[in-house]
């Protein structure tokens, strides 16, 4: 009679089980860890492209940060120039300027005026003068309006004086000056005018100041 132990064969069929499990287990051990390596390997390789365009756009940045600082240098270099270049051209006009004014202030004065005043304070002027009747003031203010030098010419009063015995008109005008001789642009609000003397002298003269 030939006996079979079974129990053998079971615990070897189990044993080779448990080997394959682990051989199994081992594969898919190593298979998920080169699945995930070939997952960083191919996000590293997608990544370099946008890493390497990262760092060129950081130096180009930087380049301009510093092209922009130079500009900037630059601007100031120049207002800076610019503001010495008007500060000479308006000291020259200056020079120039005041001798035209006169000039044309003379020349459009009728022989029926006599000035008694003529100030100035920042490009304001206030005019006064003796006239024999109103129409002459007229004539002398549109004369004056003609020049390039006066701008905005506008009569202020003109009262009834004496002169001598003789009646006249007494005129205060207001006026704005250009030293450089072109349009001025409109008027600021904070304009002001001198003030005309209260005081009138005892002789006047055509072209006169008191």
């Amino acid at each position: 009679m030939i006996r079979i132990n079974l129990l053998s064969v079971r615990e070897a069929q189990r044993e080779a089980g448990r080997r394959q499990e682990g051989r199994l287990m081992v594969l898919g051990t190593v298979f998920v860890l080169a699945l995930l390596l070939v997952i960083e390997v191919g996000s590293r390789l997608r990544l370099a492209p946008i890493n390497a365009e990262h760092e060129r756009l950081r130096s180009e940045i930087t380049a301009l940060d510093a092209k922009t600082k130079e500009i900037t240098e630059l601007e100031r270099k120049r207002n800076d120039i610019e503001d010495k270049l008007n500060t000479i051209a308006s000291l020259e006009q200056r020079k120039v300027g005041p001798v035209q004014i006169l000039a044309d202030l003379s020349d459009a004065t009728p022989d029926q005026v006599w000035l008694l005043e003529f100030t100035e304070n920042s490009g304001a002027a206030t005019i006064t003068g003796l006239a024999l009747d109103n129409q002459t003031i007229a004539v002398f203010m549109r004369r004056l309006g003609g020049s390039p030098y006066f701008s905005d010419v506008d009569l202020v009063e003109a009262t009834q004086a004496e002169q001598d015995g003789v009646q006249l008109k007494r005129f205060v005008v207001n006026a704005r000056l250009s030293f450089a001789g072109k349009p001025l642009p409109p008027a600021s609000r904070n304009l002001r005018y001198p003030e005309p003397s209260k005081q009138q002298p005892t002789r006047a003269r055509k072209g006169s100041r008191a």
